[in-house]
């Protein structure tokens, strides 16, 4: 399934992983992670968008600040 998600969704994945693995679990078995992926990826592209285009930052600083802000140790995704 990684392969095919865009690399934003990789990356809230693999910190969710790395920092949330038994969230990973209960939203992998109950057919949840996707969607709880999807809408984690909206946000962040929000975010993204809103730190680069309309307060002119850097992506890559603005990339960090977004993983960072609400993905640096999720108890739950967003919902």
């Amino acid at each position: 399934m990684q392969s095919t998600l865009p690399l934003t969704s990789r990356l809230i994945l693999n910190r969710w992983k790395s920092e949330a693995p038994q969230m990973v679990a209960e939203l992998e078995a109950s057919g949840q992670l996707l969607p709880a992926l999807n809408q984690a990826n909206e946000q962040l592209i929000e975010l993204l968008y809103q730190l680069t285009a309309v307060q002119k930052m850097d992506y890559q600083a603005a990339l960090e600040i977004a993983m960072n802000e609400w993905g640096s140790s999720p108890s739950r995704p967003p919902t």
